[in-house]
């Protein structure tokens, strides 16, 4: 059964795969940094980031499975990242 899917798609699983756990991660991690700029409570802003982080890092690792393209789905990845990094940097506060 292994010998009938050819290698290529192997890799296109490897990529979705490293989009789900890597990508996953790292749009949670920059979200729940961002949400310390959020104009609220401390504590409050650590809990929106911590429970938000869990769900967008889900819904990427769904998406990741789901999405035709692995093009779109890498650029959606990276354009989620460096709109959350700016968000960081440049908080409310």
């Amino acid at each position: 059964m292994l010998l009938n899917v050819l290698p290529s798609s192997y890799w296109l699983l490897i990529l979705r795969i490293l989009a789900a756990t890597l990508g996953g991660y790292i749009v949670a991690a920059l979200f729940s940094v961002a949400a310390l700029g959020l104009p609220l409570d401390i504590m409050m802003s650590l809990r929106i980031g911590m429970m938000g982080s869990f769900i967008i890092w889900a819904g990427v690792a769904t998406w990741s499975f789901i999405a035709p393209s692995l093009i779109r789905l890498w650029g959606a990845i990276g354009l989620a990242a460096c709109g959350l990094l700016l968000v960081a940097n440049y908080g409310i506060h």
